[in-house]
C-alpha cells in the first residue's frame, strides 16, 4: 500500500475521519489517526492543539480541522498509514489515549 500526500490546507482545510482514536507518542504530542470518510484512506494528523469533545470536532498544528465520525474504532488503512508514520518520525513508543480525551481527563492541561 503506497502512502499518498494529503492536499493543502487551503484546499483541504477540514477533513472527517471515521474509525478514529487518539494516539499519544513518546514526544508527548497527540494524533488524530482515522480512516478519511471519502475515500476509506488512512489519515495521521499533525499534533492536536484543540478539542471539543462534545461536538468531536478539534485543530491541529497545522491549522486543519478534524472532525471525528461516529464511535471510536480502528481501521486496517489507518493503523498502516500509523506505523509508517511512526517510522518516519522515528517514534519509539505510543499509547490510546481515547478514553481519556472523551472523558476530559485533565493531565497537565494538555490536549
Amino acid at each position: 500500500m503506497a502512502l499518498w500526500s494529503i492536499g493543502s490546507l487551503a484546499s483541504e482545510p477540514e477533513v472527517a475521519i471515521a474509525n478514529w482514536r487518539v494516539l499519544e507518542i513518546d514526544a508527548g504530542t497527540r494524533h488524530f489517526v482515522g480512516a478519511d470518510e471519502r475515500d476509506f484512506s488512512g489519515r495521521v494528523s499533525s499534533s492536536i492543539v484543540a478539542f471539543d469533545r462534545e461536538t468531536l470536532r478539534g485543530q491541529t498544528l497545522s491549522g486543519r480541522i478534524y472532525q471525528l465520525v461516529g464511535n471510536p474504532g480502528r481501521s486496517d488503512n489507518a493503523d498502516y498509514v500509523w506505523q509508517r508514520w511512526c517510522e518516519v518520525n522515528e517514534v519509539r513508543s505510543f499509547s490510546d489515549v481515547t478514553a481519556q480525551l472523551l472523558r476530559g481527563v485533565a493531565d497537565d492541561n494538555r490536549i
